[in-house]
């Protein structure tokens, strides 16, 4: 039997070649603490160099490897095509980009630039050209291909008579997940936006009048997100609906903005489609991303954009997949940004339930899935989640192969759907609302606050920690402990060594809020003058004192970290020093 957790960890060691602030075999496994504290190491060196916030990008150059490029078995397959090839480059540093870029064009490509992860997409007139020149380039830290992913789909607030037995509400997922309520005691909205990379919106749905922030199409890069295939616009309902209107639709996020990114035209998404989506979502401020999306493997560049909206504050919520009957295969970016077996992740994966609480039969199961949400029938495929549909006919809802059921008022149109395509958009919802109601909390820790709420009683691996409950959300979030120890230490140089001392730190919160507690200390080490860092210790339970070596030309930057259990974070520069 194929062991996942191996396959997962071997998909997660390319994080660790994504930065070299982790630093590590690649065996080795990242604990989120560290990254936490890595990320308000780098937010405080950002601060200090630029008087404010603005986009973190991906901490690089990457760590040298010998042949990094000329390393990989899906290269040499490259290497052998004569024709054209979609191709993802990820560039050693951020000033690698233009000049790989330029190497691009000569090979007749037009290149594509992701700034904020160091990588960029082109489809090359010929791969074996494309290797040749780029496999022993210095600058180049890996060439892979541009996989497809696929919409993690199975193709009125009164009770529909016509459901069950026993018949329910049309709006029943919203009801069961206590949206209601949440929206109630934090007012009927956030202040946070959630973007959603799928295959457009219906921007003149009636349920969507003042919900639309930003629209972005990342083929074209302009403003037209027609959506032809009509998943974008169903997910989209589940979030933003407009309650009250005199409509059908009820989306869980009451006011909440969306930010509309079509990635793809026919629901299937190439990863150059889905990193477009995630840096305009990462560059814009949205707060939490919806990935209502699903493939078998993980590429170093998902690693890299998934890590860069980690450092950016950026919650990603990925449907867990489609699969149960069909193998249930380990299926991407769901298993990689959802924590272990209920644990800490950078996101959340999400299961699909039916009325009663229970797992729908298709909902990928492993040991990944965060928590579940609504996203099936009882029976009948005619049913499932009710939301929203483009006025255009031709949609997945429209094939005649769809047991779908769709619904008219007026020119707007709405239909029952099934699928962890449709669970997910529930906990990116109550997520943007639980995030209303502490808004210091940081990305990860509203992902631990939404498993936190869960109703199942216990972690498994169909339902995660249960169904999601956006009142508990609410009220956890409300007490969650937001405040970071003060960090103390000190630094005493003596010729080119320096002794660095992480002292001890008390953990703080505020009145009647939870205390987390478990304190850790950290040192890390900037040879760059603070632009990236690396760990000289980490996670150590004790204050502690480390001798270091200072190299190189720049000035090496010490700083020491405290961090509690919930990865709040105090930061203390101890010291800049230059080489004698």
């Amino acid at each position: 039997m194929l062991n996942m957790s191996r396959v997962r960890r071997a998909v997660l060691a390319t994080f660790l070649c994504a930065a070299p602030l982790f630093a590590a075999t690649a065996q080795a496994s990242t604990s989120m603490l560290e990254r936490e504290a890595a990320r308000e190491v780098l937010r405080h060196s950002a601060r200090a160099a630029n008087g404010g916030g603005g986009v973190v990008p991906l901490p690089l150059p990457e760590p040298a490897r010998a042949s990094a490029a000329s390393a990989s078995s899906e290269l040499a397959r490259v290497a052998r095509s004569a024709g054209p090839e979609r191709l993802l480059i990820g560039a050693r540093t951020h000033e690698d980009l233009d000049r790989l870029a330029a190497e691009l064009r000569s090979l007749g490509a037009q290149p594509e630039l992701f700034e904020t992860i160091g990588a960029l997409a082109a489809t090359v007139p010929s791969g074996a050209e494309a290797v040749g020149a780029l496999r022993d380039d210095p600058r180049v830290a890996y060439i892979e291909r541009d996989r497809t992913l696929r919409i993690a789909q199975d193709p009125f607030d009164v009770v529909d008579l016509t459901s069950g037995p026993p018949p329910i509400k049309f709006t029943w997922a919203y009801d069961a997940v206590r949206a209601g309520e949440a929206l109630t005691t934090i007012g009927g909205g956030s202040a946070r936006t959630v973007s959603v990379i799928d295959t457009g919106l219906d921007v003149n749905h009636p349920e969507f009048a003042g919900q639309v922030a930003r629209v972005f199409d990342t083929s074209s890069g302009g403003a037209s997100v027609t959506d032809i295939v009509g998943h974008g616009t169903f997910v989209s309902g589940l979030i933003g609906a407009i309650d009250g209107n005199g409509r059908g639709g009820k989306g869980v996020a009451g006011s909440t903005k969306l930010v509309a990114v079509r990635a793809s035209l026919d629901g299937s998404f190439t990863v150059a489609d889905l990193i477009g989506g995630l840096e305009f979502s990462i560059r814009r401020g949205v707060d939490v991303v919806n990935l209502s999306l699903a493939g078998q493997g993980f590429t170093q560049t998902q690693a890299r954009a998934f890590e860069a909206a980690f450092f950016n504050d950026v919650l990603p919520v990925a449907a867990a997949g489609n699969n149960a009957e069909n193998g249930n295969p380990l299926e991407f970016p769901a298993a990689a940004i959802g924590g272990v077996r209920g644990g800490r992740g950078i996101g959340l994966s999400v299961a699909a339930t039916k009325p009663d609480g229970g797992v729908a039969s298709f909902s990928d199961h492993n040991d990944f899935v965060s928590l579940a949400a609504p996203g099936a029938a009882g029976g009948s495929c005619e049913f499932g989640v009710f939301s929203t549909l483009p006025a255009n006919g031709g949609t997945e809802w429209d094939r005649p192969d769809s047991c779908s059921r769709v619904f008219t008022d007026g020119s707007a149109r709405y239909a029952y759907g099934e699928g962890t395509s449709f669970a997910a958009p529930i906990v990116s919802g109550l997520a943007a609302v639980a995030w209303q109601a502490e808004p210091r909390l940081a990305s990860e820790q509203v992902a631990d606050v939404m498993v936190r709420s869960a109703t199942g009683g216990g972690w498994n691996e169909f339902t995660g920690a249960g169904v999601v409950d956006g009142k508990a959300a609410v009220d956890i979030a409300t007490r969650y402990d937001v405040v970071g120890p003060r960090a103390r230490g000190s630094a005493r140089r003596r010729g080119n060594r320096v002794k660095a001392t992480v002292a001890r730190s008390q953990d703080r919160t505020d009145p009647g809020d939870e205390l987390a507690a478990a304190l850790t200390y950290s040192l890390l080490v900037s040879r760059d003058g603070g632009r990236s860092f690396g760990f000289v210790a980490r996670g150590r339970p004790r204050p502690f004192s480390r001798n270091v070596r200072i190299r190189g030309r720049r000035k090496n930057v010490l700083v020491g970290t405290a961090c509690d259990g919930n990865g709040n974070c105090g930061v203390k520069v101890l010291g800049r020093f230059r080489r004698r």
